[in-house]
């Protein structure tokens, strides 16, 4: 959980904004020229001519490119650099519900284990790994770590239990890598923390090397994902992302910054000029993909780190989805999905995809031989994803908690509350980005991978089958009370358990209110079934043209 609650999104109204500036070639695009549920999501858009649209992925980042280096960048994203703050920028229910959500958790994986050592998948002597992947400070796997001693100095099939498990944090960040280990050094030879990317598996894990559980609190919300715009009509768009820095920005660090890096941004600058607005000069300075980061790098051991990252502006460009191959591949394969969903509404709408969870679903069926995937995080289905009216990505950190609110453009198109959460591109590096997950998605792609869903259904059903209770522990959370009720809340915060093929046949999760996965389509009208199969046809005439 962040600190933001997703039913306070809903209230966000859409603000219809008109921005005029002309050049050759490029020019903003009015927010009321296309008919979209979500426009406030289209950030201060800039219209290219058709001519132009193949040579946008050569200059710059497209929005996935943008959120991985504002998150992941060994050396300037938010998690790698270590700059996340657990407690100010945001906080989660491992943290503000210790020791009890632990708990909580530690008994469903305890039942799992049981399950599996009664059904001769696991013996007594093999490895059981609790496989936690973005295990941020180190808090979730410290609270089931003590339980699990607490609970075998008094139970016997527990100390079995402990005795079999090896608890391991990987992350992409080796500095959090170091926390992890560090808060956990303790537990000996039942802790390891090791660096690993969770969209990347078997890069650093072999196919079949473990059984267990892959566990993840608040993980597949925090991968990179595509921004796109999806027509009525099924017409998809890709968002690339232009940054730019004030002409006064760039004089006062030009000279921070080693001469070749900072030539090679003018000439950058001037290249993007020459294709994009025919050589007339702008009194911003343009940066291409390489050269935006460059400049970060330039700067990161500098006074003028976080000033000229917050002085940043950027403007989005949106071509033909084909111009990325893995995104129309996805839509290929989703497009009756997609076209389903969108025909029961005749607007378009921004929605964001997580090739992110394909990518771990694929690399946890490989390396599993048997065990549990066991997601905890906030999102919806398919209906969820592409239906609701609010924005399914948000952002935490200083930039969002009023600092700068005077900035310009902070929030064009959105009106109500505190809107300038919505616009991941304030303080980039210095602030968390987020994406509502996608569960049907992930249970679909797990199922081609031998992965068969189990349970989905409220956060809450953690409790569901424990000895655990939420009454307040000593020393609790100055948020515990609140939150333990936000803990309870069924349209947020959600659960998915999947099981590899051939684990255990008696396994089932121990709460009786599961929620439905499916798409239902059988209440489109005639009307909308022939809208579905028209745009299921644009979904795939798109996908083909990559070839």
């Amino acid at each position: 959980m962040r600190s933001l609650t997703v039913s306070s999104l809903t209230k966000r109204l859409l603000l219809v904004g008109t921005v005029l500036f002309c050049a050759v070639g490029l020019y903003v695009q009015a927010q009321d020229s296309r008919d979209l549920r979500n426009g406030w999501e289209v950030h201060r858009e800039l219209k290219i001519q058709a001519d132009a649209q193949a040579a946008v992925k050569d200059f710059f980042p497209s929005f996935l490119d943008f959120h991985d280096v504002v998150m992941f960048h060994p050396k300037i994203g938010y998690y790698a650099s270590g700059r996340v703050s657990f407690e100010n920028d945001y906080q989660t229910f491992p943290i503000v519900l210790a020791p009890l959500f632990g708990q909580m958790v530690l008994e469903q994986i305890f039942f799992m284990w049981d399950g599996m050592r009664k059904a001769g998948t696991l013996n007594e002597k093999e490895q059981f790994t609790i496989a936690e992947f973005g295990a941020g400070d180190g808090a979730l796997a410290e609270s089931i770590l003590e339980y699990l001693e607490q609970k075998a100095k008094s139970d016997a099939r527990w100390r079995q239990f402990a005795n079999q498990v090896l608890y391991t944090c990987y992350d992409r960040s080796p500095a959090l890598n170091n926390i992890q280990r560090e808060r956990n050094k303790r537990f000996g030879s039942h802790f390891a923390a090791r660096v690993a990317d969770a969209t990347d598996l078997t890069a650093t894990i072999a196919a079949g090397s473990i059984k267990g559980v892959f566990l993840s609190n608040e993980l597949p919300d925090a991968f990179s994902v595509h921004k796109i715009i999806l027509s009525g009509s099924g017409v998809a768009e890709v968002a690339f992302v232009v940054p730019s820095l004030p002409g006064k920005t760039w004089e006062t660090v030009r000279s921070l910054l080693p001469p070749d890096a900072a030539r090679k941004i003018d000439t950058d600058d001037a290249a993007v000029e020459k294709r994009f607005f025919a050589g007339k000069v702008d009194p911003k300075l343009y940066l291409t993909r390489t050269g935006w980061v460059a400049l970060l790098e330039g700067l990161l051991t500098s006074k003028e780190y976080e000033n000229t990252a917050n002085a940043m502006e950027f403007q989005e460009i949106y071509v033909p989805a084909s111009a990325i191959p893995e995104l129309a591949a996805h839509l290929k394969r989703y497009a009756k999905t997609y076209a389903g969903v969108l025909a029961k509404n005749p607007r378009g709408l921004v929605t964001y995809i997580n090739l992110g969870v394909e990518n771990l679903i694929q690399g946890v069926g490989k390396v599993l031989s048997a065990g549990y995937v066991f997601t905890i995080d906030y999102g919806t289905t398919w209906d969820g994803i592409i239906a609701q009216d609010y924005s399914h990505l948000r952002t935490y950190g200083p930039a969002h908690q009023g600092r700068y609110q005077d900035q310009e453009d902070a929030a064009p198109n959105v009106a109500g509350g505190d809107p300038q959460i919505f616009n991941p591109y304030l303080g980039p590096t210095l602030n968390d980005m987020t994406t509502d997950v996608n569960f049907s998605l992930m249970v679909v792609e797990g199922e081609q991978v031998g992965l068969k869903s189990m349970y989905f259904g409220s956060q809450g059903a953690l409790q569901s089958g424990t000895s655990i209770s939420l009454d307040p522990p000593p020393n609790r959370h100055e948020k515990f009370d609140s939150w333990s009720i936000d803990f309870q809340n069924p349209s947020v915060y959600k659960v998915l358990v999947q099981q590899k093929d051939g684990t255990d046949k008696a396994y089932r999760f121990p709460d009786k209110e599961p929620e439905s996965l499916a798409l239902d389509q059988s209440n489109l009208t005639s009307a909308e079934r022939a809208r579905a199969a028209q745009i299921e046809k644009q979904l795939l005439g798109a996908a083909a043209a990559v070839r």
